[in-house]
């Protein structure tokens, strides 16, 4: 353990233990609960040592010890009796703050529950690790940028948790349990909310790490062909440990993967969500829906309309930028209703105003060609009988939508002509 927490900008070393010498040793290790029916053991007496680079599953029934072990070695809680040393460290005996050092440190966790903050983006989940390290915000990007490459979510950074898939949501927590560079990652039953492609896919990935990597792997799990994916299994049975074994028929998950029948590619109308299909569609450079146009030119309307009211009756003068930017505004939500209305989920905000800024950009480059291309006198003759500057931006602005929104019917045309969507 180096530096104090909170002023650690670089990511700690994976061999934190020379070689050959365990990473983790439970020696007699017990846990007691106090009931209204008395002492209840949890865990007995154990023993048990993983090296680094191992992939350990601990498999047991319900009530069996294992989540409690868990909590033991994730520093969520001590053992009764007994020592637990990490990476040379007595941890059992350590404070409440002292474990949570050790934790930020040494520990990466994935939760079968994902454990991720609902109304934050992949990228912002994966960099609260580093946040609680003091970390500078551009280190944070960057190392949670590469931590989302890693698990194959490159493009998906900008997306909150109900925008992702299950298994996409599971893939962020692994990337945030990555981005510390741990050298040991515990997996509290990872696959138990994922269908059986998806399970396979997050294991792919977990033994690649522990391949490719090194990084140590104590996976908890009640399912034997899930626990048949690691190197060596310890099965629990009434707090005790009743097996302790080397898996020789070790199951390739990459293997098994690629033995399932192809998924579905196309996704029906109004299934998935409304973020996901909008972040491929601007991703794909395809033009944004002709039903949309009309929306975001309303909002343009009311935008400069609100702008120009504001100016005249709450200022008594013309307020340059109010109407632009409430327009602004205003195609974006209007824009967000309209693909809630289509695909069932609101996309995220981001995601709105993306589209925003580019009908309004296109917008103003025909606003720019029609001031450009008009008679500077009839220009001056509108600009002081025609209502001013608001009226000739709401007119101008007028006349380039529309333009623009031919253009965009036209691709849209184009584009749903040369790639139909398959029937059935």
């Amino acid at each position: 353990m180096s530096a104090a927490a909170g002023t650690d900008e670089s990511p700690p070393s994976s061999n934190l233990v020379e070689a050959g010498t365990p990473l983790l040793v439970i020696k007699d290790v017990g846990k007691d609960y106090v009931s209204g029916a008395g002492i209840v053991r949890a865990l007995r007496t154990i023993n048990f040592v993983v090296n680094q680079g191992e992939f350990v599953a601990i498999i047991g029934t319900s009530g069996s010890g294992k989540s409690t072990l868990m909590n033991i070695l994730g520093c969520l809680d001590r053992p009764t009796r007994g020592t637990y040393t990490l990476a040379g460290v007595d941890v059992g005996g350590r404070t409440a703050d002292g474990r949570a050092i050790v934790r930020n440190r040494v520990i990466g966790f994935i939760f079968q529950g994902f454990n991720l903050l609902s109304r934050t983006t992949a990228l912002e989940n994966v960099e609260l690790p580093l946040s609680y390290r003091g970390v500078s915000a551009k280190e944070r990007r960057s190392r949670a940028e590469r931590a989302l490459a890693s698990v194959g979510l490159a493009t998906r950074t900008d997306h909150t948790p109900n925008q992702l898939s299950g298994g996409q949501q599971q893939r962020v927590a692994i990337a945030r349990a990555l981005v510390t560079d741990p050298p040991l990652l515990l997996a509290d039953e990872p696959t138990g909310n994922l269908d059986t492609r998806t399970s396979l896919e997050v294991l792919a990935l977990l033994q690649k790490l522990n391949v490719e990597r090194g990084i140590t792997i104590i996976l908890v799990t009640h399912e034997p062909d899930i626990a048949q994916c690691a190197g060596r299994m310890i099965t629990f049975r009434d707090g005790n440990i009743v097996e302790d074994r080397r898996v020789e028929d070790r199951k390739d998950a990459a293997h098994e993967l690629s033995l399932l029948p192809p998924p579905e590619v196309y996704v029906a109308p109004g299934a998935g969500t409304a973020d996901g299909a909008l972040a491929a569609l601007l991703a794909a450079r395809k033009p944004v829906p002709f039903g949309v146009t009309w929306r975001l030119l309303l909002g343009t309307i009311l935008g400069v309309l609100l702008g120009f009211l504001y100016g005249k009756y709450l200022v008594g003068k013309p307020v340059p930028g109010v109407g632009p930017g409430l327009g602004f505004l205003l195609e974006a939500r209007f824009a967000a209703g309209y693909f809630q209305g289509e695909w069932g989920h609101q996309p995220a905000w981001r995601q709105s105003l993306k589209v925003a800024f580019w009908y309004s950009l296109g917008t103003l480059l025909l606003l720019g060609i029609v001031v450009l291309a008009a008679p500077p006198d009839a220009l001056a003759t509108f600009l002081t009988k025609g209502g001013g500057a608001a009226v000739t931006f709401a007119a101008a602005s007028l006349g380039a939508v529309v333009v623009l929104t031919g253009i965009r019917f036209a691709l849209a045309r184009l584009a749903a002509y040369l790639h139909p969507k398959p029937k059935g």
